[in-house]
């Protein structure tokens, strides 16, 4: 049975390519024959030239044509959408229900286009609280051709289900489907030594305080990842990294200090001591992962509050999410029938 995944696969985005890599690995590893299909609709721009950062994009490439295999050809429509034979469409993970993002509604990230095969969102995110009210009436329309819904986001599925009966499913991101060991084909050697990694989204003083602080008690350097070196910055920085890097310099880091969603995820996959700043109005996502692991604390929203918080029990912490993992996987196997 074949199963063809839409998602943001070729965004020079870590949490996008390596989502998009859980994902079809996970399906495939449980039997089915499994691709990304190369969706890149017109309306949405190409925002990663090359010549900003040449090694960065060439590893970022790689690792994107490989995620989409023996499929090459790039559809940027619908109606070149409903040509393939496919038993089973998923769309997601990802904000692939953004407007903001998709430059308008977008029907192909709903899967809102004529098929014989069945129809499945998996742990899709939206990014904003809801959409415009003049979009309402196509997400109506379209979620309601869904086979089976799940979100990402617990508000999301609030949301949802104003506009259907169906049931809307909460499920987790798939970078969680898989564990730490099926990633270890993706890492690299260390060349790093010992060090404290900072990854930052976007820029914030309180990332390089505790930083700092954290580098003087445990007497290891800091590296910071990021995709644009800053002039005369206060630690050392690695700015050309791909996937394969990122995950790297997770596993082998003494702890990590981060406001990405999907450097938590990673964090927690690896069990690291970890540390996530606050970001305003953007942080339900790691509130939701950090409540299911019962480790809340460890969203700081100053430097004081690294006082009050706990030692990380990640055998309490997997026994709880392993029982989410379990529902996800559930939600999978039976919308794959």
């Amino acid at each position: 049975m074949k199963v063809g995944i839409l998602t943001f696969h070729d965004a020079h985005n870590y949490g996008a390519v390596l989502q998009a890599y859980a994902l079809k690995k996970y399906i495939q590893n449980i039997g089915y024959d499994t691709k990304i299909i190369n969706y890149h609709h017109e309306n949405i721009p190409d925002g990663y030239p090359k010549e900003n950062n040449e090694k960065r994009w060439e590893k970022f490439n790689k690792f994107i044509n490989e995620l989409i295999d023996y499929d090459t050809k790039t559809y940027v429509s619908e109606e070149q959408l409903e040509q393939l034979d496919i038993d089973f469409w998923i769309c997601g993970s990802d904000q692939i229900w953004n407007t903001n993002i998709t430059m308008g509604f977008n029907k192909g990230f709903f899967l809102d286009f004529n098929t014989n095969g069945k129809k499945i969102s998996y742990a899709v995110s939206m990014g904003v609280k809801e959409l415009p009210k003049e979009q309402e009436e196509d997400f109506k329309n379209s979620i309601n051709k869904l086979d089976n819904i799940s979100v990402r986001e617990e508000s999301l599925k609030n949301y949802a289900e104003r506009f259907t009966n169906k049931k809307v499913e909460r499920v987790l991101d798939p970078t969680l489907l898989l564990g730490k060991e099926d990633y270890e084909n993706l890492i690299l050697e260390n060349n790093y030594g010992d060090y404290i990694l900072v990854y930052a989204l976007m820029p914030d003083e309180r990332l390089n305080q505790i930083a700092s602080k954290l580098s003087k008690e445990k007497n290891v350097k800091v590296i910071e990842l990021n995709d644009k070196k800053i002039e005369k910055y206060y630690c050392e920085q690695v700015s050309d990294a791909g996937p394969n890097e990122f995950l790297t310099l997770i596993k082998n880091a003494k702890a990590i200090i981060t406001n990405s969603f999907h450097g938590t995820i990673f964090s927690i996959i690896f069990q690291k001591e970890f540390y996530v700043i606050t970001r305003k109005n953007m942080n339900a996502r790691v509130e939701n992962i950090l409540k299911i692991i019962n480790m809340e604390d460890r969203l700081v929203d100053k430097i004081e509050d690294l006082e009050d918080i706990k030692v990380q029990d990640y055998k309490e912490a997997f026994k709880k999410l392993n029982k989410e993992k379990e529902k996800s996987i559930n939600f999978l196997k039976n919308s794959l029938k």
